[in-house]
């Protein structure tokens, strides 16, 4: 309790680089000079557990926030700032270059996007959108201080310039065509498809030169928080039918097609608008 701030944040880098498995010094560095604190409401504060429930910390040092645990930020909604271990496998994953930029949807109180402001550097730029007024006010107040970032209300109207990377902090049924629209090509997108009961795999797909293939990748699966526009009731008992498919080869070679087409033998999620289905 009595280390130095610097001390307890380098240990926190540590704790979420064993935990999470990251390798990323560059990731690493940037959950170590980013001070989380700034990013929560005060303190004492509601953490989840193991279990997946919350406990009060005792008191409002910063130390008690400074591990791999979610936070909660709003309690009868169970809505989080996700556990940093786990957001930074997904952060390495979509490996977020100095210069490149972003679209983070459901920033929340904006954590996650400064990570992320830190990661493209001076050149590069970070575009946060949240559709809760509340968060958004306070994601904006909590982000002045760094030019590289916009916070913007509603991921879904918001008319995206070429971006980089797209990576949502929640779940979703369906997968918005403007989106991969805005996507540069070898761009990734880190989406999470969520069903009926908030849970679901979390995606990361790179756009390949063909506009309407994507090469897909299937990681965690994970609860998220959902995200308003994008969870049909359709969309959602299409993917519950699904979640269940354990073929080995899932986890292996994916794709994402936007073209129109029939049903195949490879199809795994097949829908109207996209399919993301088996290599061949």
């Amino acid at each position: 309790m009595g280390d130095s701030r610097a001390e307890q944040r380098q240990r926190y880098a540590e704790e979420i680089a064993a935990i999470g498995g990251i390798d990323s010094q560059v990731l690493l560095r940037a959950f170590s000079v980013v001070p989380r604190e700034d990013f929560l409401p005060p303190g004492p504060w509601d953490v989840e557990n193991i279990q997946g429930s919350y406990y009060r910390t005792q008191d409002a040092s910063v130390s008690r926030i400074l591990h791999a645990v979610g936070v909660c930020l709003d309690l009868p909604r169970a809505l989080n700032t996700g556990n940093p271990a786990r957001i930074a496998r997904f952060l390495e994953a979509v490996d977020i270059k100095p210069g490149e930029t972003v679209f983070h949807i459901g920033c929340g109180l904006g954590y996650f996007s400064a990570i992320m402001a830190e990661l493209v550097g001076e050149n590069g730029c970070v575009i946060a959108a949240e559709i809760d007024p509340g968060l958004r006010a306070q994601a904006r107040q909590n982000l002045s201080g760094l030019h590289n970032v916009e916070v913007v209300e509603d991921a879904l109207t918001i008319q995206l310039p070429p971006v980089d990377v797209i990576f949502s902090s929640a779940g979703m049924a369906t997968i918005h065509r403007p989106w991969t629209d805005s996507l540069r090509s070898g761009g990734r997108m880190l989406l999470p498809l969520t069903g009926t009961l908030n849970s679901g795999f979390v995606f990361i797909f790179r756009k390949m030169d063909d506009d309407a293939t994507f090469s897909a990748r299937r990681c965690d699966f994970m609860r998220f928080y959902p995200l308003v526009g994008v969870r049909d009731a359709a969309g959602m008992s299409a993917l519950d039918k699904v979640l269940a498919d354990r073929r080995p080869d899932l986890a292996q070679g994916l794709k994402l097609r936007l073209d129109n087409h029939q049903r195949e033998g490879d199809c795994w999620l097949h829908r109207d608008d996209f399919c993301i289905c088996l290599e061949n």
